[in-house]
């Protein structure tokens, strides 16, 4: 997989670093300041339902157009006044989609912003503390950027960046998800959000399960994932069915029985939802699940 470096302008908004629509006031205090021109960059780390549509400048490289997916590492530009030569994040699974004006507030039709490609929210990892130095840590001893704002790297420099990276990471969940990044940059395995799972080929799974024995379920502490037609985790239907038989048809939220008899276990129809989601990280375990009616499940996902 081509793995490209974008340069974009630094977000010297306090705290609020690539995650947030920029207002018009922001927008011109920024944009006096920078050396380059546009602030849509300021987004690429916003997730939208999961999905983050980021910005590439003009003269991108061509063959980030190829139709591929790519992953892209984004530093900051060397000479801005502030927040400079920084590494600030990494995506993959990026898809380009050509260019694409941003709907929403007011105020981001009157700045007039775009975004060229997609990425899932569960691969996209606005780095814990910015990276120093991004510029020759990019380059190496020998490299050369060429004119543009985009670089692609060749497979040393693409380890040597990736491994930088993940030696500055600090909390457990941005480890957990720069792993599934490095995973499908190595196409070992794909992460997307839990909710665009396959179930119908678990479910058959989980029936099996249901009556097998559910004395020892260890389920999984990084449970890997496989690609199908879409992408799903990998889950232990075991897992599920011993949460399943323990609920006992009576949803952990809201102590009502499941509203009607599931033609899958025959038992009164639960969802077992993970406490800590798999794309945030979560294990796949029966201490990370409780079986809930729908009604509290989609709560506990969009309440």
């Amino acid at each position: 997989m081509n793995v490209f470096i974008v340069r974009l302008n630094p977000d010297t908004r306090d705290g609020l670093p690539y995650t947030k629509y920029p207002t018009i006031e922001e927008y011109k205090s920024i944009h006096g300041s920078s050396p380059m021109n546009g602030f849509h960059e300021a987004i690429n780390f916003k997730s939208e339902k999961g999905v983050v549509r980021g910005y590439l400048p003009p003269k991108h490289l061509s063959s980030m157009r190829d139709g591929e997916t790519f992953a892209l590492i984004t530093i900051t530009a060397k000479k801005a006044k502030e927040g400079g030569d920084l590494i600030s994040g990494i995506q993959a699974g990026c898809k380009y989609a050509g260019e694409t004006a941003r709907g929403g507030a007011n105020n981001i039709k009157e700045l007039d912003l775009v975004w060229h490609y997609t990425c899932p929210e569960t691969l996209s990892l606005l780095l814990d503390e910015p990276i120093q130095g991004a510029r020759d840590i990019v380059l190496g001893n020998k490299g050369v950027w060429v004119r543009g704002p985009t670089y692609k790297l060749d497979s040393g420099a693409a380890k040597r960046v990736l491994k930088t990276i993940e030696k500055s990471l600090k909390t457990k969940d941005s480890k957990a998800k720069f792993k599934s990044i490095q995973n499908y940059i190595g196409r070992k395995n794909i992460s997307i959000p839990e909710e665009l799972e396959i179930e119908s080929s678990f479910d058959d799974e989980v029936k099996r399960a249901i009556n097998s024995n559910l004395s020892n379920v260890k389920g999984n502490k990084s449970p890997s994932q496989k690609e199908v037609r879409s992408f799903q985790y990998e889950r232990d239907p075991k897992v599920v069915a011993y949460v399943l038989k323990e609920a006992e048809g009576i949803c952990y939220d809201c102590n009502s029985e499941g509203p009607f008899i599931s033609k899958t276990t025959g038992m009164p129809y639960l969802e077992v939802h993970h406490v800590k989601m798999l794309k945030d990280g979560g294990e796949d375990t029966v201490k990370n699940a409780v079986a809930l009616c729908p009604n509290c499940y989609r709560k506990r996902h969009y309440g």
